[in-house]
């Protein structure tokens, strides 16, 4: 994927909005692999997602004024574009809404291992991509899109709230619970098991179990990031746990990172679209 400046993509965007159609070959050269990404994630259908890559890019060039860089960088107002498109189109029947905020956090973190009696493996026996996509795939579209905007695009967490259009609290609460229903996906051998609450270090293992997803971010305050740590040196279960939760994390950015490659017939298409449409 082509890399640019935000101030570079902000020009492209001008220069679509005084009216030069040539600007869209490099943004589209960009963000059209991310683009198809969200679109995948969302919809699971290849032909729908291409129809997804070229939709969003006519409405780039539709909306190229209406960009205000005061509220976010170039990728999110895009992949908000996107994802709105995406969800348009999507194939598949509607999905029951995984109660993102009711379903006890404790809850996901027992599936997930946490509090395990037994040792288990750590992510590396999944670290591989066809385990980590299938992972991803049988998870829900919402914690799909989450996981590909944070971890797979990198977008910061303001971003990636734009592009889901909520408060940046829930978009770090929907990305903590999407990690945790990953991490179940991949385990494979343990029993159930319940999670013994301890005190170490001033924290307790549910308060800690609450603040994994930043400090896996590095997005504490060093004060809590020391009151982390301090119960993870003492506290074994949450250490072990914690290594597999960050091990999934990275293990999802290092194998799937890469976006796919968008076909060249698809800018093809768009052009000629876009051509058509100027002539009328």
């Amino acid at each position: 994927m082509s890399h640019r400046s935000p101030l570079d993509q902000q020009d492209l965007i001008a220069r679509l909005a005084q009216g030069e159609p040539a600007a869209l070959a490099p943004l589209f050269a960009t963000h059209a692999a991310s683009v198809r990404r969200l679109a995948m994630a969302i919809t699971r259908d290849a032909a729908a997602s291409d129809e997804v890559v070229q939709e969003t890019f006519v409405r780039v060039m539709e909306a190229a004024r209406t960009f205000d860089p005061s509220r976010g960088e170039p990728r999110a107002w895009l992949l908000a574009i996107a994802r709105n498109l995406a969800r348009a189109e999507r194939r598949a029947p509607r999905e029951i809404p995984s109660g993102d905020d009711e379903e006890p956090l404790s809850h996901l973190a027992v599936d997930a291992g946490w509090g395990a009696s037994s040792p288990e493996r750590l992510v590396s026996g999944a670290e591989d991509a066809e385990r980590i996509a299938r992972a991803l795939a049988s998870l829900s579209s919402s914690d799909r899109e989450v996981l590909v905007l944070r971890d797979l695009d990198d977008l910061a967490p303001e971003d990636v709230a734009r592009v889901l259009d909520v408060p940046v609290a829930s978009a770090k609460s929907r990305l903590h619970r999407a990690r945790l229903r990953l991490l179940a996906a991949l385990r494979s051998e343990e029993a159930g098991v319940s999670a013994s609450e301890r005190t170490v270090g001033g924290m307790t293992c549910s308060e800690v179990l609450a603040h994994l997803s930043d400090f896996v971010d590095r997005a504490l305050g060093p004060t809590d990031e020391a009151r982390v740590r301090a119960h993870l040196v003492g506290c074994t279960v949450c250490e072990r746990f914690g290594g597999r939760y960050a091990g999934a994390v990275s293990a999802l950015r290092t194998e799937l990172g890469a976006a796919p490659a968008v076909d060249a017939r698809v800018l093809d298409d768009l052009m000629v679209r876009l051509g058509a449409r100027g002539a009328r």
